[in-house]
């Protein structure tokens, strides 16, 4: 039994200097230097891990372990316990409720879709059509996990996510696509071809900008150095192209049926053809049940088949946002805004504590705290190399002396602990260097004296050589990220200069690493990205000012997300790496969607054509910005890291995307905005010009201008010809069965 009034603390000469943090916590410890007592203790078994068929059955005996000290049940102490293996699989863990989740947030978007489009009556509702936009990114998603698999990418815990991220992308275009389709019930002459026709070259550049730099942001990053941001970056870019190319066909082609449906006056479900609208039936005297469930007629004007979550946003802010006292106080609260996410950048940490990673839950997660109070990071830096040498040579005793004692100059070494075969076998009575029979003869004794040096030296055949061997030096208690990646850096630069040809190594470096690569490969990539999203907004936003004030955004946007993360506790590692390169992509969509809107607008002077830009936009904006909030809203409620670090700032990215967009660019745009239209119609095309209207006189045909943010359409008037379309009356008649207009007629 030891005496423990003989154990001198914190470091024990039985022997030879052993440092005791590294055993014993809660200690307590006499004046003089002694040990009293211990109220942790901390055992470890290192295992043989040097050929493939060993390295097998020590895996297998950790998960043994595991299993067994799962079960254990001691009644005088309170243990924890970890492996080698129990990051990884306590991270899977982590993230295997993907399934319930994602099943759960695609319900939510279903029920959500519905309800913002079940505006109109049993005819004009757009509910289904909404249904079908989620499935068209659920497709998407499919695809995505489907194709990049194939290709062997392999499935990190983080890309658990990209359901989410991508269903939420997804809906967002559908809403614009049915918000223009809405506004182009105005043009009451067209056919379903032709309305899909202007749908898409309307919608089609804001969901064509908004995937497009989406896509090439995770393609930016997926050259990360990472692997798991690299992976994360393969599957969700995938995701994002996959959900476009679904929402331009299959959504298309869904839209093409509503329409050809909505013009044969057909019920939205059973598709039968309803001869009456609503006032007809009720006229005549039939039940508000029957009314409600069975009448219905195609929508005459712009907002008919629209519902309140549509339609109150785009009155209601117009009126709000350009009241002049408003938009002089907007501009003051984004410059508050502005200033507060710079104060933030300056206080972000770096780091990620491992025992985040993981469920409370977890058996992990109680030895990571365990570990971390009672005993800290004390790392054993080990002093490797991998050549052989001449041992018996005292240059190379003295070479590795010279290190060490370099290495207890270092302010975060003890220098009071090192452990070197080499410097105890030339203390001791073993040394003898007259030949090498006489090196390994004494090396062996040696070895047999002191058995914790085995696993310090590999022999080469017949132990005529050694082939590798380590030295250790010890740290003293370091918790703080960036002070462990300063230790790494600063060992691997002594070892990397000393003549005695060694590298430094420890297992946890391999998770000091990202603290030291994180900040400068972020600050690479979200830089690339950016200079992707310029290239990217220059070609297809064709005025200068507009690129210019998007780009502004975006940096704002951007600098308020590593701000607001330091406010909320988050901080930089290569998990919210990812969400930050993902933020960068997703800044442009609904500014873009804005931008567009202003530059395609044909009223004639920057205040109204800021109010047409909210009247197009911000009922898509904001309906495509709550969705995608409910479709990470279910990932607060785990207890996951990854998971709810990506929700918090997925709300940061899409609730300072949406302020920006509704809010601050139609402000800018009222005091700043070009004046230039920018026509994305056919140029061959007959169409309305507010500037030629203005000059001169009206042509013989009547003049119908609408004013809920669509273009204005030539109407024709009584006994004039249809002047924008190729094809005659008689057309219309051959295309009837199709569900197109009914003949036109003089006076229609």
């Amino acid at each position: 039994m030891l005496d423990m009034k003989l154990v001198t603390y914190p470091v024990w000469a039985a022997m030879t200097a052993m440092d005791l943090n590294l055993y014993l916590g809660d200690v307590d410890v006499t004046d003089d230097g002694f040990l009293r007592s211990a109220g942790a203790v901390k055992f470890t078994f290192p295992l043989r891990q040097d050929l493939p068929d060993i390295e097998k059955i020590a895996l297998a005996w950790e998960l043994k372990f595991a299993e067994f000290m799962k079960d254990a049940n001691f009644t005088t102490v309170e243990f924890a316990y970890a492996i080698s293996q129990s990051l990884s699989l306590e991270l899977d863990k982590g993230t295997s409720g993907d399934i319930f989740y994602f099943s759960l947030t695609f319900t939510l978007m279903i029920t959500y879709a519905s309800i913002v489009s079940s505006g109109g009556d049993c005819v004009s509702t757009r509910a289904l059509l909404a249904n079908a936009g989620v499935l068209a990114a659920l497709f998407g998603i499919m695809g995505a996990f489907g194709l990049i698999t194939l290709l062997g990418v392999q499935f990190v815990n983080i890309v658990g996510v990209m359901p989410f991220l991508t269903l939420g992308i997804g809906v967002d275009d559908m809403f614009l696509l049915m918000g223009t389709w809405s506004e182009t019930t105005a043009l009451q002459d067209l056919s379903v071809p032709e309305r899909m026709g202007h749908v898409f070259k309307k919608a089609g550049i804001g969901i064509t900008i908004t995937s497009v730099t989406d896509f090439l942001a995770f393609a930016v990053g997926s050259m990360s150095v990472f692997k798991s941001v690299r992976n994360f970056c393969i599957y969700t870019g995938m995701g994002v192209l996959l959900c476009y190319i679904c929402n331009a066909t299959f959504f298309g082609a869904c839209l093409t049926f509503h329409g050809r449906r909505v013009y044969s006056s057909r019920h939205t479900i059973t598709c039968k053809k309803l001869p009456k609208s609503r006032p007809e039936l009720s006229q005549e005297g039939h039940k508000c049940c029957y009314i409600c469930m069975c009448g219905g007629a195609p929508p005459k004007g712009p907002n008919d088949d629209q519902s309140l979550c549509e339609k109150g946003p785009k009155f209601a802010l117009t009126r709000f946002v350009m009241w002049k006292p408003i938009r002089f106080l907007i501009l003051i609260i984004f410059a508050g805004y502005l200033g507060v996410s710079i104060w933030g950048c300056t206080i972000l940490r770096q780091g990620l504590d491992l025992k985040d990673l993981v469920l409370k839950s977890s058996y992990f997660y109680k030895y990571q705290v365990w570990d971390n109070h009672d005993f800290g990071v004390k790392l054993p830096i080990s002093f490797v190399t991998t050549r052989v040498k001449d041992y018996r040579n005292d240059t190379t005793l003295q070479n590795i002396r010279l290190l060490l004692e370099q290495a207890h100059e270092d302010p975060m070494v003890d220098p009071l602990i090192d452990s070197c075969w080499l410097i105890s076998l030339a203390k001791s009575q073993y040394y003898n260097t007259t030949s090498d029979e006489a090196f390994y003869s004494g090396l062996d004794g040696f070895l047999e004296y002191q058995p914790r040096f085995i696993n310090d030296i590999v022999f080469g055949p017949n132990k005529t050589e050694i082939t590798a061997s380590r030295c250790h030096a010890y740290s003293y208690k370091v918790t703080d990220s960036n002070d462990q990646a300063d230790l790494m850096t600063r060992m691997r630069d002594l070892a990397d200069k000393s003549p005695a040809d060694v590298f430094a190594y420890h297992a946890a470096f391999v998770y000091f690493e990202q603290y030291v690569a994180v900040l400068p490969s972020t600050l690479q990539t979200v830089g690339v990205t950016l200079a992707v999203m310029f290239v990217a907004t220059c070609i297809f936003l064709p005025h200068p000012l507009i690129v210019v004030l998007v780009m502004v955004q975006i940096l704002m946007i951007v600098t308020g997300i590593f701000g607001f993360m330091a406010i909320w506790g988050l901080t930089l590692s290569s998990v919210t790496m990812i969400h930050l390169i993902m933020s960068v992509g997703f800044s442009v969509d609904f500014c873009a969607h804005v931008c567009t809107a202003y530059i395609v607008s044909e009223e004639t002077n920057r205040e109204d054509r800021a109010r047409d830009a909210i009247v197009h936009a911000s009922g898509p904006i904001l309906n495509g910005g709550l969705s995608s909030i409910i479709g990470v809203v279910v990932l607060l409620f785990t207890e996951s890291y990854i998971f709810q670090s990506f929700f918090k700032i997925m709300l940061l990215v899409i609730g300072f995307g949406v302020l920006h967009a509704v809010f601050l660019i139609p402000v800018i745009l009222s005091f700043i905005g070009p004046h230039a239209h920018v026509d994305l119609e056919d140029q061959n095309a007959t169409q309305y010009s507010p500037s030629k209207h203005d000059a001169q006189a009206a042509p013989p045909a009547a003049i119908t201008k609408y004013t809920n943010g669509d273009s204005a359409h030539r109407a024709p008037a009584n006994g004039s010809a249809i002047e924008s379309h190729v094809f005659s009356n008689k057309a219309f008649e051959q295309d009837s069965h199709l569900g197109y207009l009914p003949p036109i007629t003089n006076g229609s």
